[in-house]
């Protein structure tokens, strides 16, 4: 089976959102791979920054615990923000996948989870939301 490889010209970016320029990087490389320009973000603020400045993300992989803003109050901040960040579709990034967890990141409007650390997988499974709005995914 053959990754999905966007066109050029139908290339949205996909914001990570992670304090672990590890993470970042990891996730960089991984969705590079798949022909998606990656934009970088250390905390929900610089988050909300960079998606107000930048008019064609797509996709964005938030982590949830980050000091400053974190994830959840960003994915709060985005939803209310503008009719764009009520559609971007918001994908969380974390250590804890348990019910509690979940919930807490839907009630703030996320669309679904990438379980760290971040896998080839699991990419494959969250890129393909970029550009379709709020539906919900789990890898």
């Amino acid at each position: 089976m053959t990754a999905y490889r966007p066109a050029a010209s139908d290339r949205p970016k996909i914001l990570v959102v992670d304090d672990d320029a590890i993470n970042r990087l990891v996730a960089r490389v991984l969705i590079e791979a798949r022909g998606y320009e990656v934009l970088e973000a250390e905390d929900g603020e610089a988050a909300i920054q960079t998606f107000a400045a930048t008019a064609d993300i797509g996709l964005i992989l938030m982590d949830l615990e980050m000091p400053g803003m974190d994830g959840l109050t960003a994915t709060r901040a985005l939803r209310g923000g503008s009719r764009r960040g009520a559609t971007v579709p918001i994908v969380a990034l974390t250590r804890h996948i348990d019910d509690e967890s979940r919930r807490s990141c839907f009630d703030a409007g996320m669309n679904g989870f990438l379980p760290k650390p971040i896998s080839s997988t699991g990419i494959e499974s969250i890129v393909c939301l970029v550009g379709h709005g709020a539906s919900r995914a789990h890898a």
